[in-house]
């Protein structure tokens, strides 16, 4: 049979949404206390919990949100694709199994079939999921969290101010 580099069709599974609407998730605590998905902190310490696909899951959405605050249509597929997760759109997808560990994780909240509330900012590791980490990973942890505490970071305080801006924009504000 000869190689071709022709893409296959996508696969569709009649019930498995084609697209999401995916809206932001403010929490005003976490805006504060937690931090954006695109930040070092979920590489070093969230990505070993959550895993690579839903991470980079995160901080696409984070992406979306700076070029559309009040939210944007992706296509599953199209994830799928972006994010190395092959063409399968089905409800035991890698696509929809990355969805439901972020969901699982509190990271974005479904809000029917096709509509995703995603979190604007993370939350720092429970201790549950800290005790998990590797050794050194713990230690690392420990030492950021000292930090942070000593001089806290005060670029994130001016990042609470984009959801308000956001909401302000639907509102003729």
């Amino acid at each position: 049979m000869p190689h071709t580099n022709a893409i296959a069709p996508v696969k569709a599974d009649p019930s498995a949404p084609t697209s999401f609407t995916v809206t932001p998730w403010w929490d005003p605590g976490l805006a504060t206390r937690g931090v954006d998905p695109r930040d070092p902190y979920v590489e070093r310490f969230w990505l070993s919990v959550l895993g690579p696909s839903t991470v980079l899951l995160l901080r696409r959405f984070a992406r979306g949100f700076d070029e559309q605050p009040t939210g944007f249509r992706v296509g599953t597929a199209d994830t799928a694709l972006a994010l190395g997760l092959g063409r399968g759109i089905g409800r035991s997808s890698p696509i929809m199994r990355t969805v439901d560990r972020a969901a699982t994780f509190g990271m974005l909240r479904r809000r029917g079939e096709d509509h995703l509330e995603v979190r604007t900012h993370m939350p720092l590791l429970a201790a549950r999921h800290v005790d998990q980490l590797a050794p050194v990973l713990r230690r690392l942890h420990a030492d950021w969290v000292c930090s942070r505490e000593r001089s806290p970071d005060p670029g994130r305080m001016a990042d609470t101010t984009r959801p308000r801006r956001a909401a302000a924009a639907t509102s003729g504000a």
